[in-house]
């Protein structure tokens, strides 16, 4: 069981939060904490897989973070906040932090941030996404993300390959029993890391990776 840790300030989100991972399969909630006192308290004996940390309301910040991680070095770290500017993202990130989602996603891209933290892969929701990577927060941050080879979990090389096949993200998200919405989050999450602005490239490196056969698909003009 993945033993995930609340550090949020709101009773109530709190309390979502703990009913969204008790009905997920494999996750446990280990601990919750109102305020850094507490979580400073009780989190470093614990030592959870997945520290699930609000910075932006106020009981906890990106310092907290920073400190956090010397005294949790098998702890993934996820955001889940309001959306916030480049700026503070980019710091957070800088802090420390793996993952970040927003507190207005499902369920379901919740608990998928959850497993990609604690698989050490990196996973942004798709607004959270269009803030992280434009070209001038990403040309500053992504210098360590671009070494060979690039991580690709095994979720996102099967939409690589659903993609290359020529399935739409409906029909990737029925195959897989997840979201359309997350299918699309994917998509973003692997194209920002190999570097890919469309579907030609993702097809391109499929083949090159053998995840299809090149007389799996017909490529044309058509293919964006």
């Amino acid at each position: 069981m993945i033993g995930v840790f609340i550090a949020n300030e709101s009773f109530l989100l709190r309390e979502g939060i703990k009913v969204l991972i008790k009905q997920a399969r494999g996750l446990r909630v280990v601990g919750e904490a109102a305020s850094i006192a507490e979580l400073e308290k009780m989190v470093i004996e614990v030592q959870p897989d997945v520290l699930l940390i609000d910075y932006a309301n106020g009981a906890f910040s990106t310092d907290d973070i920073g400190h956090l991680k010397n005294f949790l070095p098998k702890t993934g770290f996820l955001a889940i906040t309001t959306l916030q500017s480049k700026a503070d993202m980019a710091v957070a990130i800088e802090a420390g932090i793996q993952s970040h989602v927003l507190n207005v996603c499902s369920a379901e891209e919740i608990t998928e941030a959850i497993f990609a933290t604690v698989n050490g892969d990196k996973f942004f929701c798709g607004t959270i996404l269009e803030q992280v990577f434009d070209a001038d927060l990403h040309a500053e941050y992504s210098e360590d993300a671009n070494c060979d080879p690039v991580k690709i979990s095994a979720r996102e090389l099967e939409i690589v390959r659903l993609i290359a096949e020529g399935f739409t993200n409906k029909e990737i998200g029925d195959r897989l029993f997840i979201s359309t919405h997350t299918v699309m989050t994917h998509r973003k999450n692997i194209m920002n890391k190999l570097g890919i602005n469309n579907t030609a490239g993702l097809v391109i490196y499929a083949v090159q990776e053998k995840l299809i056969s090149p007389d799996q698909f017909i490529f044309d003009s058509t293919v964006n």
